[in-house]
This record gives structure tokens, C-alpha cells and sequence, in this order.
């Protein structure tokens, strides 16, 4: 049977029943719009005219009942005519009722079927909006406050939320309260420990934490960044331009200040240590690149590499030598010579600090990249072409997933490479509690923050913010649950990020297209914080850290603590006009009308570049919702356009 007679069968059929009695409503909802409004009007106007009808009916029936009874009384010749013809009367009476409820049971099942057909357009026009407002907040169309009122009101808290969170906070208060570190120097029950000897030793060898570190460079860095769904040959071939060339130039750069430190020029000496300091170089240009993805050519990405190495290497060599952050026991000054006072090289900390420094390393690349992306935005991603490219796609965010979960597994060894070997083994596990704690949180952020759904840009970098946090002094300080509760604030403030601070920055002309700013510049303020508090808090307890003396880690004693106070303050204050100097030439020397977000400029791309680009859009993007952008993928199934990961 069609579908057109079977609904006219329903239709009939729906006239034959009567109407119901009116029940109260129990919910009072407000329709916004008009039509809807006098539609319901007149829907309750026929509910309450049918019912008239019915009453009516039931007059006319009882009449002829009571006409029945009367004529009980009369003969039986008498009584059988006219009951004939009353029923005659009665039967042509309610013959007309019933056609006349008929016809306007008709009416209401037709005034019912365009109010559902109403009800589902007004419900796919929310949806097709709520669509909209996402992309348009990815593009950044909306203003500030619109995009804020757009994640106000998508806000979500439901169960999953408040499970996790408290199974999450559970966890972190049983870690606080059971879990410690056992003293590792310094006392009679420490030394006499079976695994004693094993503890003071590095937790691996310096090459294999040179592996680890390079495969976060390569592969973690490289991946993450290939969420741009037309830009993964540059996102993948750039990061190991850049590593290839800062590895090099960093360790020359290192030497030079370590030189300049002990005042002695000379010949260097290469060692296993140095394949560390120039990764992390290498590194704190990748993450500058993250912020003017897509915008920079590769001559312009050396020139960046060439002088933001050195900029970094002259904030780490103030660091470490005049504001005493992580530096060795000076030697005696000969103020008969002149000579002395320079760090000696036998205590535990490598020239260069400790190698993943929060502030030296995110807070410096995150800040030094974006002050290099406001130039260029004013002058080249606001007037270039190829915006439309600055979108994801399903696969691609799947390949930026596979550099999250490679740095999930290696960060521990980014933040332990160059820590003291006695205390390697806490920054280790410290590193690892805290991303625990900061994928659940960033989770719980991402679904709650993003309107029941989770946003894979929240996924693919919030749930790293806690390895950026606790790569401080406080890895070597605080006690596991301090640091899954370092892992949770910087989840939720990278997630809070994504959602509300990214839209304000895109608002202000800066173009940061993967997010450094949530994802390194934020956690490592947080990071940077931490160590301050840490180090205070540990100075004011006791001068003893798990049984090693905090003087032998911070020969300064108790002023330590400001001391890295001050070297987040100058980090800042040499990264952000460095970067805004640097942008500025960089951008004279762009055209303005450059096509950004593209392989096809700089690549021989496969016959089908375009083609596949095409089919990732008609197949949908991302869902969920990390991803996307100003929420899952902008409903589940439609292709993500990036707005500033920031």
C-alpha cells in the first residue's frame, strides 16, 4: 500500500474515534513563534468544538431513550409505530451529528499533522542554526561576546561529568593521602635500602632519552600538527626541517653561552647530553611554528629557527646564571686572579638547566609565537587566501591523534632528560600522574564546555597540559597527588582556553592556528607558578627533600623561589618583543594576498590532492567534538574549521 493511502486510512480512522476529555496541562511551554502559536489556538478551538458535538449527541441518545421508556405505557400497535418513528428521527439526527464530527476530527487530524511537520522543521532550522553559530564561531564571524554567549549557553554538566569527576577526585585524594616517594639520600634508612644504589642512578641512559625526546619532537610534534586537512605534507616535512636545522644550531648556540658562563672560550667537546639540548632548542620552535601554521613558508621557518634559538639560548644562559634558577655551587672566587665564581660542573644540574623547563621552553615558544603571529596576522592572514583551507577532516584529526598519544608516552622523558639522576625517578612518575589527571579532566572539560559532546581540538592538546604544568621544579618537590591536582588546573584552564579565550585572541586579529597558547603558554604559566609555590613551601617545612638536602638542588636556599619568579618575568619580557620584532620584518617581507593553509604551494602534491579534500568534506568531519572547534565537529558529522586552536 502507498504511503499517501495509508494515510488516508489513518486519517479516517482518526475520524471515526472520538475526542478525549480535555486533561490540564501539566507543562507550560513557551513558543516563540507566531504560527506555531495560532495553530495551536486553533486546534484547541476544534479539540473543544468536537467535544460540543459529542455532547450533543449524547443529548439527542438520551432523548430518544427517555422517548422509549414513555411509550412503554401504550399498546402494543401504538408503541411499536411510533418507535419507528422515532428511531427514524433519531437515526437521521445523529446520522448528521456524526458526519459533522466527522468532518472536523478531519480538520483536527490535519491541524495535528501540520503541527508535527512544524514542530520537526523548527527543530531541523535549530539544528541547521546551532551549525551555523559553530562554524561561524570557528571562522571567528561572531564577535567575542556572541562566541562566549554561544559556549555559555551549549554548557553542559550531565552524569558523565559528575562521575568522572568524582571518581577522578577520588583518585587524587587516595593518591594524596597513601602515595609517597621513599627518601632517596640523606638518612640511615635510605642508604641501607635494597634498591638505594639503583635510585641514585639515572633512570635510563642519556641516548635513550635522546630517542624518546626526538620521537616526541618528530613524531609527536609532526602528527599534532597535522589536523589541517590540506597542510599535512608541510606539517610533517616542516617539523623535521626544523628540527634537523635548530638541533644543530641550538647546541652550537648552548656551548657558546656554557662558555661565555665560564668565562673560557675554547674548542667544545660533544657529548651524549648535547643530542638533549638540541632537541629541546629544536622543540621550542616547534612550538612557535604551531602558533603561524599554515602562514609561514620553510626559508621563513629557518630564519624563525635561526633567531628564536638564540633568543632562548640567552634566556636560559640568564636563567641559570645570573638569576640562579637550576645552577650548580659557584666555584671560589681568586681576588688575587680574578678567576672563580662560575657554576662548577660537578654538581647535579647540566649547564642548561633542567632541559623541560615550563617557562624556559612552553611559556617562552607559546609567547614568542604568538606575539610573531600578530604581525603576520594583520598583514597576511587577514588578507591571504585559502581561509576556507583552515579546516580538518576526519582523517586528519586522526592523524594529530596519533602525535597526542606519542607525546603521552614520551613526555616523562622530555620533563626527566636533564633532571639530577637522584631525583629522575619522581619527575618520572610525577610526569605520568599528572597527564593521567590531565586527560580525565580535559575530558570532563571538553563535554562540559562544548555542550554534551567532546571537541577533538580539546582532546588533541588539553590533554597534554598537564606534562607542559609539571615540567618545573616542582616534578622534583611536590608528592603524587600535588601533582595530579597540577595536572587537573591545567586541563581545565587549557579546556576553558579552547573554549573562551581563543575566540577573544581571534577577536583581536591574533591568528594562532594550532592553540599555544591553551595548550603550552597557559599550563606552562600554571608550571611556572607551581615551581615557585613548590620550592616556598618546601624551604618553609624542612631543609630536607625525600631525604636529599634542598641546598644540594638550589644552592641559593630559600630565595630560589623568586628566583624563578624573576625568570618567568624576564622569559616573558625577551620572548614577546622578540617575537613582535620578528613578525614585523617577517611580514614586510610576505605578500599579503599569499595562499595560506595548502600543501599545493610549496609541494608536488598526488593527482588526488583536491579530490581527496573534497570527499573528506562530503563524508563529514570530525564529530565529537574536541574537535571541534566551537563544538564536536560542529554537530557530529560536519567538517571542522578551525578557528585559533590557541
Amino acid at each position: 500500500m502507498s504511503t499517501g493511502g495509508l494515510q488516508d486510512l489513518r486519517r479516517e480512522h482518526y475520524a471515526e474515534l472520538p475526542e478525549p476529555k480535555k486533561e490540564p496541562e501539566k507543562v507550560q511551554h513557551v513558543i516563540a513563534d507566531q504560527y506555531m502559536k495560532t495553530l495551536e489556538q486553533y486546534i484547541d478551538r476544534l479539540s473543544d468544538h468536537v467535544r460540543k458535538i459529542q455532547d450533543e449527541e449524547l443529548a439527542v441518545t438520551n432523548q430518544f431513550s427517555a422517548a422509549l421508556l414513555s411509550l412503554q405505557t401504550k399498546s402494543h400497535e401504538k408503541r411499536r409505530t411510533r418507535e419507528d418513528v422515532a428511531r427514524d428521527v433519531y437515526q437521521k439526527k445523529i446520522s448528521k451529528i456524526r458526519d459533522k464530527r466527522k468532518k472536523y476530527r478531519e480538520m483536527l487530524y490535519d491541524a495535528h499533522a501540520e503541527r508535527k511537520k512544524l514542530i520537526d522543521s523548527m527543530q531541523i532550522q535549530k539544528d541547521e542554526d546551532d551549525i551555523l553559530r559553530r562554524k561561524l564561531a570557528k571562522l571567528n564571524a561572531l564577535n567575542a561576546g556572541e562566541t562566549s554567549r554561544e559556549q555559555r549557553r551549549t554548557a553542559l554538566v550531565d552524569w558523565f561529568a559528575v562521575v568522572f569527576a568524582i571518581l577522578q577526585l577520588a583518585l587524587i585524594i587516595i593518591y594524596a593521602l597513601v602515595a609517597d616517594y621513599r627518601a632517596s639520600a640523606g638518612d640511615a634508612t635510605s642508604a641501607s635500602c635494597a634498591d638505594y644504589a639503583g635510585r641514585l642512578r639515572p633512570v635510563a641512559p642519556h641516548y635513550q632519552f635522546y630517542t624518546d625526546v626526538a620521537l616526541f619532537a618528530l613524531v609527536g610534534f609532526g602528527f599534532v600538527m597535522t589536523f589541517l586537512r590540506k597542510y599535512q605534507y608541510s606539517a610533517i616535512g616542516y617539523t623535521l626541517l626544523v628540527v634537523a636545522f635548530a638541533f644543530q644550531w641550538t647546541i652550537v648556540v648552548a656551548h657558546f653561552f656554557r662558555m661565555a658562563a665560564q668565562q673560557r672560550f675554547s674548542d667544545f667537546v660533544l657529548d651524549q647530553q648535547d643530542l638533549l639540548v638540541g632537541m629541546y632548542g629544536a622543540i621550542v620552535v616547534l612550538i612557535s611554528y604551531g602558533a603561524v601554521l599554515g602562514v609561514l613558508s620553510a626559508v621563513q621557518l629557518l630564519f624563525v629557527a635561526l633567531v628564536e634559538v638564540v633568543v632562548y639560548g640567552i634566556n636560559v644562559w640568564l636563567a641559570t646564571r645570573y638569576l640562579w634558577t637550576y645552577q650548580n655551587a659557584l666555584t671560589p672566587f681568586d681576588e688575587a686572579t680574578g678567576t672563580g665564581g662560575v657554576p662548577t660542573l660537578a654538581g647535579p644540574w647540566h649547564a642548561f638547566g633542567l632541559g623541560g623547563d615550563a617557562a624556559h621552553v612552553h611559556v617562552f615558544g607559546a609567547y614568542f609565537g604568538l606575539a610573531l603571529a600578530i604581525p603576520l596576522s594583520k598583514r597576511v592572514a587577514a588578507r591571504g587566501r585559502g581561509h576556507d583551507d583552515r579546516a580538518s577532516s576526519y582523517t586528519s584529526d586522526m592523524f594529530a591523534m596519533v602525535g597526542t598519544v606519542f607525546m603521552f608516552v614520551l613526555w616523562p622523558s622530555f620533563n626527566a632528560a636533564l633532571a639530577p639522576s637522584a631525583v629522575q625517578h619522581r619527575v618520572v612518575v610525577n610526569t605520568v600522574l599528572s597527564l593521567c589527571s590531565s586527560v580525565v579532566f580535559a575530558f570532563l572539560g571538553s563535554r562540559v564546555f562544548r555542550g554534551g559532546k567532546f571537541d577533538m581540538i580539546d582532546i588533541q592538546n588539553a590533554t597534554l597540559s598537564g606534562g607542559v604544568g609539571i615540567g618545573s621544579a616542582a616534578a622534583l618537590l611536590v608528592s603524587p597527588g600535588s601533582a595530579m591536582i597540577i595536572g587537573a588546573v591545567c586541563a581545565v584552564l587549557s579546556t576553558l582556553g579552547y573554549a573562551y579565550v581563543s575566540p577573544l585572541l581571534a577577536k583581536r586579529g591574533v591568528v594562532d592556528t594550532r592553540g599555544v597558547h591553551n595548550a603550552h603558554g597557559i599550563p606552562g604559566l600554571v608550571g611556572a607558578v607551581a615551581s615557585v609555590v613548590s620550592i616556598a613551601i618546601a624551604y618553609d617545612t624542612s631543609p630536607f627533600v625525600y631525604g636529599q638536602r634542598l641546598d644540594e638542588l638550589f644552592p641559593q636556599g630559600a630565595t630560589t623561589a623568586a628566583w624563578h619568579l624573576a625568570s618567568l618575568l624576564v622569559t616573558l619580557l625577551l620572548a614577546i618583543p622578540s617575537g613582535l620584532v620578528l613578525g614585523l620584518v617577517l611580514a614586510g617581507c610576505t605578500s599579503p594576498t599569499r595562499r595560506l593553509y595548502s600543501d599545493e604551494v610549496a609541494w608536488r602534491v598526488s593527482g588526488d590532492f583536491e579530490l581527496s579534500s573534497t570527499e573528506d568534506d562530503d563524508d563529514g568531519g570530525s564529530g565529537g567534538g574536541g574537535g571541534g572547534g566551537a563544538a564536536g565537529g560542529a554537530a557530529g558529522g560536519q567538517r571542522r574549521v578551525r578557528a585559533p586552536r590557541a
